[in-house]
């Protein structure tokens, strides 16, 4: 039963503590019925604009809360949605061009229903699906966004199996029959590739992510279909963002009949570091290899040259995954929902194929 509190937080020593007001109470001050007081407070139909306008001033002069105890009892929700990242202790969740913006997304969404966020942190996918299956008997969370899922995951089937409500952040259709929202890599990938081929580049890099993840195999899947149609030599790697990566592109750009001439890194933060070290070892930028950088950023814009990026509403997507999550939760459909749509942002860094 929701409650109110009398606007005391504590009682002296010896006395008892105050008393939080209860519907009934509420609807009494009011002068109607505590079904009434239920359906204004919880913004439900059925009473007049001016009865439900009075409850409500009751309940703010009384600094009303909800009492979600009672409400998650009454309700058997929890009243708050989990999202768990693998990673070692010292790394960080995402890459700074994603992580944050996306949950600043999710947060924002959820908000809005009153609705709250668990972060968790795991080492593998195995403690995940214990973690989800332990939520799921604590009644810890009414759902779950599931994010960077894996080419073979084992996650999907554990959901499909236990039932917990999820969102897969990821294009999982034809995979599994959960929910998922998903951002249009295969047109990004084009649209990078169609970008360097207009400027004369033949001879294109990528520089991907973790293998295992589904979105960087989609993307590496598009990148080089891109650059067969294109009539591009593509070199597809996964760098590590150090100095020993950003060698491997000077090497490359700058040895051979055939020197690559253009990059398209996935890392935004990796893109920075990759230019800086170039011009370090006297590759110019865009002169001898252009950089394209997958998602922009404001580091996108804190050096010279500043660095062409695809760009994607990233806080969007999250918004539109907490909203598919909460839709499922509430027993709506399973369903594949498109989560962003790209645009290419030409800055400094790409320029024209230098001339053999």
């Amino acid at each position: 039963m929701a409650t109110l509190p009398t606007g005391r937080t504590g009682a002296p020593d010896g006395e008892a503590p105050a008393r939080r007001l209860t519907i009934a109470d509420i609807a009494a001050r009011a002068k109607v019925s505590p079904s009434a007081v239920s359906f204004a407070l919880n913004g439900r139909p059925g009473i007049s604009p001016e009865t439900r306008e009075r409850i409500l001033e009751v309940a703010r002069q009384a600094n009303w809360r909800p009492n979600y105890a009672a409400h998650a009892l009454s309700t058997s929700r929890a009243g708050a949605i989990g999202v768990v990242t693998v990673r070692a202790p010292d790394q960080p969740l995402w890459s700074a061009s994603f992580g944050g913006h996306f949950l600043a997304g999710v947060q924002a969404e959820i908000a809005r229903h009153g609705v709250l966020l668990i972060l968790h942190t795991v080492a593998d996918l195995s403690d995940e699906t214990v973690l989800y299956e332990q939520w799921l008997g604590e009644r810890r969370v009414d759902g779950v966004l599931v994010i960077n899922p894996e080419v073979d995951d084992p996650r999907l089937a554990e959901l499909e199996r236990t039932g917990l409500p999820a969102v897969v952040v990821g294009d999982t259709r034809g995979l599994s029959a959960l929910s998922c929202v998903w951002t249009d890599d295969e047109a990004a990938a084009q649209l990078a590739v169609a970008h360097l081929a207009e400027l004369g580049h033949r001879h294109v890099g990528r520089i991907g992510g973790d293998p295992h993840l589904l979105h960087y195999a989609i993307r590496e899947r598009a990148f080089r279909a891109a650059a067969v149609a294109a009539g591009m030599h593509a070199h597809a790697e996964t760098l590590d963002p150090d100095e020993r990566g950003a060698e491997t592109i000077r090497q490359l750009a700058t040895t051979g009949d055939d020197p690559l001439t253009a990059v398209i890194v996935e890392d935004l933060e990796f893109a920075v570091h990759l230019t800086g070290a170039l011009a370090r070892a006297g590759v110019s930028v865009p002169g001898d290899v252009s950089v394209l950088a997958w998602d922009d950023g404001p580091s996108a814009t804190l050096l010279t040259p500043t660095l062409t990026s695809l760009q994607r509403d990233i806080a969007g997507y999250g918004r539109l995954a907490a909203e598919e999550l909460l839709a499922v939760i509430a027993s709506g459909p399973r369903r594949a929902v498109q989560g962003t749509t790209t645009r290419l942002v030409v800055r400094q860094s790409t320029g024209p194929a230098p001339r053999p």
